[in-house]
């Protein structure tokens, strides 16, 4: 249920929350009163009276608020809690049937004698109501709390997801300069002029990583275009040794998907790839989307090389951990990461599953 601005504005603001809502007690207070005991408004000095008592109860709870607020209502349990204001409200109560008998003696004008009884009666309807009050303050400051706590644990839980996220994305650049620099090491001395452009590759390359970076997530034809950018520079070190093709279906091109996702997945299929693979290595990336569920393919010649099985190489084994942990923050339960080894070719198969595609 949606409520208007104005009232979700009030009911935010807890200073007037409280005052509305304490009003509001008393009010009903004055009225219920006012039914129960007919005679309470059967002249305006009657009335009056009234009023003057519902005043008093309004003030002395204003006072048990502010010993409820500065002293104890954080420091114990609710058992601990009820007790303790089943114990100020008897207080309370009695100290208010005791102004009431005052004011009213000043505002009639005589000495007025209670009976006994009456008495009794008088004080264990204000501590009713003394105590129906406190549990309804003491209720909403626990509730006010518990929505308080409820609302940082979010944020946190925001700040951690967001750092975790960030964290994983930085971890993809380092590791894809690490090779590429490596490949530029090896083509400086060989091949200059290819070795110049391939800086201006890296530097296309690094421009749109910064623009795109800042976010978390970018357009699946977005990650095929800086997947592009990749295979370019390594295509100036490899030339006919690398055959790439892109099967990329044009209704998968707006789906979000976190940014460098697929990136790793190419440049393990090219560095491996060119390992085992019989040359021209040949890669394929494919999309398609299948009964409301995204397919993400990339394909190699060539056979798995466990990282285990390469000490020698230079692979951090990043990579497909950050693919996995990247996946289960932005589609938890609803994703399958799946590589098919078969002898002549390794596939990375990631499903995502999304009933608005």
């Amino acid at each position: 249920m949606k409520y208007p601005r104005a009232v979700e504005n009030l009911f935010s603001n807890r200073k007037w929350s409280f005052w509305l809502g304490h009003s509001i007690f008393w009010m009903a207070v004055i009225i219920e009163t006012s039914i129960v005991y007919p005679e309470s408004v059967g002249s305006f000095k009657a009335f009056l009276l009234l009023l003057i008592i519902g005043l008093e109860g309004f003030l002395i709870t204003l006072c048990l608020r502010v010993l409820y607020k500065k002293y104890f209502w954080q420091r114990y349990k609710i058992l601990v809690l009820v007790v303790l204001a089943f114990i100020y409200s008897f207080i309370a109560g009695a100290l208010w049937a005791y102004i009431t008998i005052l004011v009213s003696s000043m505002f009639t004008g005589e000495s007025i004698k209670i009976p006994q009884a009456f008495l009794v009666q008088m004080v264990s309807l204000n501590y009713t109501t003394v105590f129906l009050w406190s549990c309804l303050y003491l209720g909403y400051k626990i509730w006010e709390e518990l929505k308080d706590q409820k609302y940082q644990l979010e944020h946190e839980r925001a700040l951690l997801r967001t750092s975790q996220l960030e964290m994983l994305k930085y971890q993809l650049n380092p590791h894809f300069l690490f090779n590429t620099l490596s490949s530029l090491r090896g083509l400086i001395t060989a091949d200059p002029v290819k070795a110049k452009g391939m800086v201006t590759h890296i530097s296309e390359f690094l421009r749109y990583s910064l623009l795109e970076g800042k976010n978390n997530e970018v357009q699946l034809i977005k990650e095929i275009e800086i997947i592009k950018q990749y295979l370019n520079i390594e295509q100036v070190r490899y030339n006919e040794d690398l055959t790439v093709e892109f099967d990329i279906a044009p209704e998968t091109n707006d789906f979000m998907i976190p940014i460098f996702l697929i990136h790793p997945l190419v440049e393990n299929a090219v560095k491996h790839g060119m390992q085992t693979s019989q040359l021209p290595l040949n890669i394929l990336v494919h999309s398609e989307i299948i009964d409301h569920t995204l397919i993400i393919e990339v394909k190699n010649s060539g056979r798995w090389i466990d990282k285990y099985q390469t000490p020698g190489s230079h692979n951090t084994g990043i990579g497909l951990q950050n693919i996995k942990k990247r996946l289960e923050h932005s589609f938890p339960g609803r994703y399958t990461f799946e590589i098919v080894k078969e002898p002549e070719f390794v596939k990375v198969v990631i499903k995502i599953e999304h009933n608005k595609i």
